[in-house]
């Protein structure tokens, strides 16, 4: 982070002769282990940072919990307006409270959380046992595991899927985010896709800004739901397993590249004039990329790149703000209404 600030102020400042900017950033760095807190000083006074200690750099040998209401009064008492990031990088994944991330979000409006959560380490040994009742209580997850079909669904061939599922929207539900993204890690050695990447937060541009990273940066992050329209939580009536019908299509892990790309676009052509056409009075585009940005892999670019064919075919119409018509999807800006040409639905089997 420090790096990349300096970085940034030396990229705003190279052509520049007046005086100099500045990124006006305060940083707290919270870790408990003694020694780890010890080489953290002892890092960023080899990096230079060492006269900052205790001026813009406040460091914490304490546990997140104790100290985050400190750091979250820090951040609500600056001219910056409540804006604050928490990278919250966790061994494992019961270091983290969840209710600790719900109060960022009760008393920072423009807060965003980064999350690393091992969710293969937690899967790997869950059971229906009073030692993981404790730990998912602690941490406030423990309502959202459906706990008496563990073994069950351990026994099926999508069990991790499952499960992932419940507990990435125990994450969303409990951190009181309106927004989330969530995706592999892809780490170092011969056990892939066993972190995730959670990002939270109340601002829908935060929340696509996060999905264009883990695209641009394709090859070191991944994604095991459906390309189109997913969903988080559990339903045993969309289970194969246990309907052998096919609702929930349950994916291998994909990289952000080409292939999910396509496959995202494509899926997205289908399901994106269905639900326009069940708003028959309209929906405007901001309230719909809104709604379904928990429910997708896709960008807002990549949204608007899936609308195309529809609005350039005038199987969709999307309104001027003011009158008029775009002819391109990808033109589509956030007040334009969104409305189904009925005349061409009778053939395209809407209804």
């Amino acid at each position: 982070m420090l790096q990349t600030a300096r970085e940034a102020e030396a990229y705003l400042n190279a052509s520049r002769t007046q005086t100099p900017r500045q990124v006006d950033a305060q940083y707290h760095f919270v870790e408990l282990n003694p020694s780890s807190f010890e080489y953290l000083k002892y890092t960023l006074k080899g990096e230079g940072y060492g006269e900052r200690i205790g001026k813009d750099i406040a460091l914490y040998n304490h546990k997140f919990e104790s100290v985050c209401a400190d750091i979250v009064a820090a951040a609500a008492a600056r001219k910056a307006g409540q804006r604050a990031i928490f990278l919250l990088d966790q061994y494992a994944y019961d270091d983290i409270v969840m209710s600790t991330v719900n109060n960022i979000f009760q008393n920072l409006q423009g807060a965003e959380v980064i999350l690393t959560f091992n969710v293969d380490s937690l899967l790997t040994f869950l059971t229906d046992s009073e030692q993981f009742h404790s730990i998912t209580r602690r941490i406030g997850l423990e309502e959202y595991i459906n706990w008496k079909d563990i073994a069950r669904l351990k026994a099926g061939s999508h069990w991790r899927q499952i499960i992932q599922r419940q507990i990435s929207h125990g994450i969303w539900k409990a951190s009181g985010a309106r927004f989330m993204t969530l995706f592999f890690v892809t780490p170092q050695g011969n056990r892939p896709w066993s972190y995730w990447l959670v990002h939270l937060s109340n601002a829908y541009r935060a929340n696509d800004v996060m999905k264009s990273v883990h695209w641009d940066h394709g090859n070191s992050f991944g994604h095991s739901l459906e390309a189109g329209f997913f969903q988080i939580g559990y339903e045993a009536n969309r289970d194969i397993d246990v309907t052998s019908q096919s609702e929930m299509d349950f994916q291998g892990a994909s990289a952000f590249d080409e292939t999910l790309h396509k496959r995202s676009v494509a899926t997205l052509k289908d399901q994106l004039p269905r639900m326009i056409y069940d708003n028959p009075d309209g929906l405007m585009f901001n309230d719909l990329i809104y709604q379904i940005a928990n429910q997708t892999n896709a960008t807002e670019k990549i949204i608007k790149e899936s609308l195309h064919e529809g609005v350039a075919t005038k199987e969709l119409q999307a309104i001027i703000e003011g009158g008029g018509l775009r002819t391109k999807g990808t033109s589509i800006r956030g007040s334009d209404i969104l409305i189904p040409n009925r005349q061409k639905s009778i053939f395209l089997g809407y209804h």
